[in-house]
């Protein structure tokens, strides 16, 4: 994404965090929060703390500088993290790696050890108690934060402070908040250039910036060449040549996987660009029998969730419960939930359908090495939190904002998979088989 506009443009920016200081960045789900965030850590030079709570270490890497970490930025990649914990971890790299940056990736996956009545609370408490820690640190904390669907209710989609969750009741710890615009994110063939909005909140002399949005050039202009499509054989032929690729890079299919960076990057964009065609392929010819299945997958996996999260909230409920030992805190253990997609090469359980044949996927390999690829989870719970993810308004957005689903409530499991992830809504058709593991860690403090 780096141009010379761009980095005077990143440089102007970064003079706005100063030691002590709470700044937001928001924007909505595919924005680019995590990509202009990682730039601007990179182009400003400062000593950075970057919490990665969406994606492992290596896949933010190789999403943003094709493997290589410059070294004033300095990964953790916890999932999930605490407040406590975060703050902990921050005093450790201050003393160590004399940090002056703390960047959080982002603020919704943030948990507290605490208990709150809901979790409206628990992220004001969160925000306090990030503001507490840039002031004691004298380190400049920069959040990333999701907007609220309200965006799409402007008639330019232009953000605002009101678009942000709890504005109202955060404001008053916040210094600075800039908010990413971009007219490409929904009109395809506008221009593709990054808007970052200044507020009434924060610094006045810095004004809107504006960014060169290079980052994934080719696989954008692919995407919406890709999207201008409206030939099935065009399309058929694209993806054949592109599922070639991948089974050359990938096979053998099967035993342990250990690719090196660069062929992790090449696969990335190739499975990128497979998901987008057969999702563009699903658009032009989806069929009755295709819509009843999608119903039927985004339903299992809601109550799948429901089903999991309140499994997760009683187990918890239960540790809480545990009586104190010595000095030991009786809180002191906490759940971790992962959701996760499984796949089996030698025993696939593929659900079959009449048009496996009309797209010529080649099922069992892809979704072989779409599962082995992928180092995040599909869905991660901290604690004991309800599914507050799932509250009635849809999750249809990107790949599944498309008019044959204009009817159903899109639930989070089905968003992450087909937007966070590698896979396409024909592969949702077709999996069958899911995990929900959970482990359990220990959080104690003593003193001597």
């Amino acid at each position: 994404m780096t141009t010379d506009k761009n980095q005077r443009a990143l440089t102007e920016w970064s003079a706005l965090y100063s030691p002590g200081t709470l700044n937001l960045i928001g924007g909505r789900p595919g924005m680019g929060k995590t990509t202009v965030a990682f730039q601007l850590a990179t182009e400003a030079r400062q000593p950075t703390a970057y919490f990665s709570l969406k994606m492992k270490r290596e896949q933010l890497l190789l999403c943003h500088t094709h493997g290589q970490c410059p070294e004033w930025v300095h990964i953790d990649d916890t999932m999930p993290i605490t407040m406590e914990m975060l703050c902990s971890k921050v005093r450790q790299m201050r003393e160590t790696y004399g940090i002056r940056w703390v960047i959080i990736d982002q603020l919704q996956l943030m948990t507290s050890s605490q208990l709150y009545p809901n979790r409206e609370e628990e992220i004001v408490h969160i925000i306090q108690e990030l503001k507490k820690m840039a002031v004691e640190f004298q380190v400049a904390v920069i959040v990333l934060t999701q907007l609220m669907r309200t965006v799409m209710l402007h008639d330019d989609y232009r953000p605002t402070l009101q678009d942000l969750p709890n504005w109202e009741r955060i404001r008053q710890w916040v210094d600075d908040v800039r908010l990413l615009h971009r007219d490409d994110y929904y009109h395809i063939g506008k221009r593709d250039t990054m808007e970052v909005l200044a507020t009434e909140c924060g610094n006045g002399e810095i004004g809107d910036l504006k960014l060169k949005w290079l980052s994934f050039a080719v696989f954008l202009n692919m995407q919406y060449n890709i999207q201008k499509i409206g030939n099935i054989e065009r399309l058929r032929a694209l993806l054949a040549a592109t599922e070639e690729e991948v089974m050359r890079i990938a096979a053998p299919f099967d035993g342990d996987v250990d690719w090196d960076r660069f062929t992790k990057d090449r696969l990335y964009r190739l499975l990128e660009i497979r998901a987008c065609i057969l999702n563009r392929m699903f658009e032009l010819h989806s069929t009755e029998a295709e819509i009843r299945r999608f119903e039927h997958v985004n339903d299992a996996l809601l109550k799948m969730m429901n089903r999991f999260h309140e499994e997760q909230r009683q187990l918890q409920k239960q540790l809480d419960t545990l009586p104190d030992i010595g000095d030991h805190r009786a809180n002191r253990f906490h759940l971790i939930g992962e959701i996760n997609y499984c796949h089996d090469p030698e025993d696939p359980k593929l659900f079959p359908m009449e048009e496996d044949t009309f797209y010529g996927s080649h099922w069992n390999e892809m979704l072989w090495t779409v599962s082995s690829f992928s180092r995040m989870d599909a869905h991660t719970i901290g604690g004991g939190e309800s599914n507050h993810l799932d509250d009635g308004q849809t999750w249809a957005e990107g790949p599944l904002c498309i008019p044959q689903f204009g009817h159903l409530c899109v639930c989070y499991l089905v968003h992450a998979l087909c937007t966070h992830l590698h896979y396409s809504i024909p592969d949702l058709l077709r999996m069958t088989t899911y995990t929900c593991e959970r482990s359990m860690w220990e959080l104690s403090e003593a003193e001597i």
